[in-house]
């Protein structure tokens, strides 16, 4: 690992292969940069789970775009599901806060807990795995506004998914 990082800093690679390799991983952490920026501007600023949890979504699309946790079906079928989790635990949230229980504070951190928890359950159980929906999930059951935050964060999974297929060819698994 070591040596692929002084390779990117000097011409002292150890040969063609590793000076390619070099060149993939500036490339595909430069198309990190444009999704991600292109989502923002789209978008606007999101909170910041929301945009965490895009932000890990590109790191894994961009640095392992053939494998599984890449594959649009996960991304997009990972992320459905949590936007269905985390709206439904917001109404909980919701619902308990027009009860005005004392201990909001604890019930916020459970029901979030939980939304997380049914997420990554749903998504075993679907087989549409993608982990950073977890806390796209999370991040929408604290939201109150959480309907607007999951078609943004949507749309935001759908614009990266479309990149890739766009630049698919040209990457590689860098790990």
């Amino acid at each position: 690992m070591l040596s692929r990082f002084r390779g990117l800093i000097s011409d002292q690679s150890e040969g063609i292969e590793e000076r390619r390799i070099n060149k993939h991983i500036v490339k595909q952490c430069a198309m990190i940069f444009v999704a991600l920026c292109i989502i923002l501007m789209l978008h606007g600023l999101l909170g910041g789970i929301i945009v965490a949890s895009l932000g890990a979504s590109s790191c894994i699309l961009f640095l392992t775009p053939h494998k599984k946790a890449s594959q649009t079906k996960n991304l997009i079928g990972g992320y459905s599901l949590a936007a269905i989790s985390g709206i439904a635990f917001s109404m909980v949230h919701s619902a308990l806060y027009t009860i005005n229980i004392s201990e909001l504070d604890v019930i916020l951190i459970v029901v979030c807990a939980f939304a997380a928890a049914v997420t990554t359950l749903l998504m075993v159980m679907t087989r549409l795995v993608h982990p950073p929906s977890a806390a796209l999930a999370l991040g929408l059951a604290a939201d109150p506004h959480c309907l607007r935050t999951a078609v943004a964060a949507l749309a935001g999974i759908v614009i990266l998914c479309v990149i890739r297929r766009l630049l698919g060819k040209y990457m590689r698994n860098l790990i």
